[in-house]
């Protein structure tokens, strides 16, 4: 299902050029570095995070586009116990380098240097290493124009939002953990793309703002273009990916892609709808405001009495920027019937 016929040159129509956008993010996370001593899935299993989602693998072939992304391989490890160690760690963070966790509790983090698309930077640990916001209203995980990153396997818990990547592109999230938190869990801001969230479970959202509770947002609304918009227009987080991630217990959308934000794939993921607040209009699973997004293979369960469709679009700005222009296909709902829609797409896109 193809929510319109439009789309913008920028970015091109998802049918023949998105997917090679999007290749082409991937292929520099999953750039083909000789094999280094540091393996990271590898280690990451070594450590038992036991963090991976199940996959809802659609029959046949997974769509280009939505293949999940691999761990590029380090070169030096620097291991870390403590949070004076993390902040050592980080401040000299260079490319190829994996930071990994000890078990235990680390204060909220801000990261600011940035790997090579050959070399990423990680930042890996097992699930009962734990970066936790507590009741601060700020993020616990914080990359402020930093790219080429992997996060993988530890959680993160507690503060305003969970992980926010402002700026940044070509990071991994990968079998993370990230909940109960004020508002969203993982925001994608001020024009960060070409990144992904896979494998991960995302959980207890909305515990002090219910209304802005989503799972991942991304990009930001046009009243927030002026503090979070290329140069006071829109927020241009473009080919963001959505893998294969367990929801549970999200108080807004499960996934809300903002208004010109293009190229978006959320694909093969398990939602959860039993929290859905509708709150400041929060009363669908996924929202899509944006274009050439792809909505695919998702699976529903639980209903709370304020859901209404399962996915929706809204044209906010321009037809041709917000709201069409999707491909929406193979998403179900189990265990109950919707009482709105399985799939609302804004008139405006007939």
């Amino acid at each position: 299902m193809r929510t319109g016929s439009v789309c913008r040159t920028a970015t091109t129509c998802l049918a023949t050029a998105v997917a090679a956008a999007v290749l082409t993010v991937a292929a520099a996370q999953l750039a083909a570095a000789a094999p280094g001593p540091v393996p990271v899935a590898a280690q990451q299993d070594d450590d038992g995070s036991g963090q991976r989602a199940p996959s809802r693998t659609a029959a046949g072939p997974v769509p280009a586009g939505t293949e999940l992304a691999e761990p590029v391989a380090g070169t030096r490890t620097v291991d870390v116990s403590d949070a004076g160690e993390l902040e050592s760690a980080l401040e000299d963070a260079a490319p190829g380098d994996v930071i990994r966790l000890a078990a235990g509790t680390y204060e909220p983090i801000e990261i600011t240097a940035s790997g090579t698309p050959e070399a990423p930077i990680t930042l890996t640990g097992p699930a009962d290493a734990v970066i936790d916001a507590g009741d601060d209203s700020g993020y616990a995980v914080h990359l402020q124009e930093a790219s080429h990153w992997q996060l993988a396997g530890f959680s993160v818990v507690g503060g305003g939002k969970g992980i926010v990547v402002d700026g940044g592109g070509s990071n991994l999230l990968d079998s993370l953990s990230v909940g109960r938190t004020g508002d969203e869990a993982v925001h994608f801001r001020s024009s960060s793309s070409g990144n992904t969230i896979q494998r991960s479970r995302i959980h207890d959202t909305g515990l002090e703002q219910p209304q802005y509770g989503e799972g991942v947002y991304v990009g930001s609304a046009k009243s927030n273009w002026r503090k979070y918009g290329l140069d006071g227009g829109p927020d241009l987080s473009m080919d963001n990916r959505i893998l294969e991630n367990t929801f549970e217990r999200i108080t807004a959308e499960n996934v809300d892609i903002k208004e010109e934000t293009g190229g978006t794939i959320v694909a093969r993921n398990d939602f959860d709808g039993s929290a859905i607040s509708g709150e400041n209009y929060a009363d669908s699973v996924v929202d899509v405001k944006g274009f050439d997004a792809q909505i695919l293979h998702n699976v529903t369960t639980g209903r709370s009495d304020r859901l209404g469709n399962i996915i929706e679009t809204h044209v906010i700005t321009e037809p041709e920027t917000s709201g069409c222009g999707n491909v929406i296909e193979g998403n179900r709902v189990e265990g109950f019937e919707p009482t709105g829609e399985l799939v609302a797409v804004d008139r405006k896109c007939d």
